[in-house]
Formats: structure tokens, sequence, C-alpha cells
């Protein structure tokens, strides 16, 4: 684990207030029960391909490994060399110059925390490593389609230590039978819309959309598409700009 994340995760959680709310419908007897997702243990660990949403290009390979379970659960993650040397689509070059740059760690990245398993209290995929003020939900707490909650909080970054707005409306689908290079898997769909502040206060009206797969017996999303925009502040363009886009496929899990 990045000593850096705890020291920066404990005294972020410090500095914030209670302030964060998920509103949600009552849990019913047609959720799936929480004992059917898989459990974290040491030594799990999860590699997915992950590609650039627009031209389709492999990116790198990310790997997520269960660190440590305690009162916390602490996920190590790395990005390493493709496996797949996937040619960009035509007109990459072009699109790039009108693409925003969401930075693309490289190595060992600060380790995701859950507090507890399914509720993330420390990100580390985005741009920037994100803390928020009250962990919010990794994927549906009510494993059924139409199962819809929405999270108003606050996030902090390394580079910004005030809290920014973070509004999340999270929601499931359809259970889905998916493939990836892992395999074939039931999955719920579900989606993330997400209105927040950018830590980069250029930027205007952030947003992000989120599509991802879950599946109980791998314990983590199976695929998971991201993409963003935002608006420049005194720009004499009018239209958003894009933040760079992925989707994530599992090559293999253990």
């Amino acid at each position: 684990m990045a000593h850096v994340t705890r020291r920066f995760f404990l005294l972020s959680s410090a500095a914030l207030s209670v302030g964060c709310a998920i509103r949600g419908p009552e849990a019913d007897a047609s959720a799936q029960p929480a004992q059917n997702v898989r459990q974290p243990v040491v030594g799990q660990s999860w590699r997915y391909a992950k590609h650039d949403i627009f031209t389709r290009a492999v990116v790198d390979d990310q790997v997520d490994r269960v660190a440590m379970v305690d009162h916390t659960v602490e996920i190590d993650s790395s990005y390493q060399s493709a496996t797949d040397a996937a040619k960009p689509g035509w007109g990459a070059a072009l699109l790039k110059k009108y693409m925003g740059h969401r930075d693309t760690p490289a190595g060992a990245l600060p380790s995701e925390i859950q507090d507890p398993w399914g509720m993330v209290a420390v990100d580390p995929h985005w741009s920037q490593v994100q803390v928020y003020e009250m962990p919010i939900p990794l994927w549906p707490t009510q494993l059924r389609p139409g199962w819809q909650t929405h999270i108003s909080t606050k996030y902090k970054t390394p580079a910004d230590q005030d809290g920014l707005p973070w509004e999340q409306t999270m929601k499931a689908h359809a259970w889905e039978t998916i493939s990836v290079p892992a395999g074939q898997f039931r999955a719920l769909r579900y989606t993330n819309m997400i209105q927040f502040r950018s830590s980069d206060f250029s930027r205007t009206d952030s947003v992000r959309q989120e599509t991802l797969w879950f599946a109980p017996e791998v314990g983590r999303w199976v695929a998971r598409e991201s993409t963003g925009s935002y608006y420049l502040d005194d720009s004499v363009v009018d239209q958003p700009y894009n933040e760079s886009g992925f989707r994530w496929e599992l090559l293999e899990w253990s």
C-alpha cells in the first residue's frame, strides 16, 4: 500500500464534517442477498484491459489486488504494459485535438480503500485520487433491476483540500449475460450519472457517465465504461469538451 494514501485518507477524514446524504428505496424481498457477493480475502486479484473508448486502442492493463482485510478493505492498484497491441482506429490523431486529457498514471497507484466492503472511501482510479466525505456505493446495495439511489456528498483531492461537491445517481437496469476475455458472466448492468465541481477551476458543468456490469461471483465489475465532459470558463467555444474515456474488460481473476 502507498503510505501517502493512508495519511491522506486519515487527514481528510478528520477534516471533513459528516454531511453525506445517500437516499434510496427501502429494502424488499426481491433484492439478491448480500451474502451472494464474493467476500474479500487477501490475495484476490482482478486484471483488466483498459481501452481508449474513442480510438479502441488498448492503453494498458490495470491490476487490482486485495492487500488487507480489517475494519477497511485495501486494494492495491497498478498499471502494467498492455498485452494487446491493438492499433488505433482511423481519425484517432484528429480526435485527440478535441478531447481533454485525463492523465494516465504509470506504475503503482495509491490504494483503493473500501469501508466497508462495497463502499469506497478512497478511489485512485480518476485523474487524481479522490477521498469522499463518507464512503459511497461501488455497486448497488440491492442487486435488483430498478433499484436506484442518489448520493450528495463532497470529495477531496491532493490538489484541493476544501471539499468539492459530488452528486451521483446510481441506477440498476437489468441482469445480463456478458462475455469478456475472462469468460461469460451473469452481471447486473447499472449506471452512474455524476455532476461535480472539478478541482481544475477553469472547468465548469463537469459531468461523468458510467456503465458497469457487476458480477457477484467475481466481487467486482467485469466491464466498465466511463466518459465525461466539461465546459471551459470564459471560452469562446460554447460546446463541451470531452474528458478521456475508457472501457475496462476483465482479463482474469483469482
